[in-house]
């Protein structure tokens, strides 16, 4: 197999990736909103249960996201960010055009949207489930779906690009 052809298969499975990873984040979604939507119906007293479903339903949601990132980030970056910052890094990584070998895959208002989830993320695994407020999950979780219309957009003309230049390579 030549190298173009070993390329070529690389962008096509990269694009199979991308499609599986976003169909599994837009069912997150509808995860996310349904528990939201009892979280927001109930009268009495939250149940913590109702609470740790949202919170572990968004940090899946992020996690989904950042594995595409990283997918796109080994495939054409040659690498992923190196140090502690690496998750920030990542999502900064996925605004900046790189002349030559790709297009930015989002734009910074979606990635500061997006920043916020990962935060949320951070926080939930390294705190107790009692420390869990739905105050600061209701804006994430009612935002989710506008978010992941965008999100997909962008990430589709993304695909678009990688099937072109798939398709450009010389066999």
């Amino acid at each position: 197999m030549t190298s173009a052809e070993k390329r070529r298969v690389q962008y096509k499975k990269l694009v199979v990736d991308i499609k599986d990873d976003l169909n599994s984040i837009q069912n997150l979604v509808k995860d996310i909103e349904e528990v939201a939507k009892a979280l927001e119906n109930n009268k009495g007293p939250l149940r913590g249960s109702d609470l740790m479903a949202c919170a572990g339903y968004l940090h899946h949601y992020f996690t989904g996201v950042e594995s595409i990132f990283e997918r796109i980030s080994r495939a054409f970056d040659g690498s992923q960010p190196p140090g502690g910052d690496y998750h920030r890094e990542l999502l900064h990584s996925m605004t900046v055009t790189i002349p030559e070998i790709r297009p930015r895959i989002i734009s910074r208002d979606i990635a500061e949207e997006l920043d916020e989830y990962r935060r949320f993320r951070h926080m939930f695994r390294h705190a107790y489930g009692s420390e869990l407020r739905w105050r600061k999950m209701e804006p994430l979780a009612k935002g989710v779906a506008s978010l992941t219309e965008t999100l997909v957009e962008q990430i589709s003309e993304f695909m678009h690009f990688v099937e072109t230049l798939s398709d450009s390579l010389v066999l």
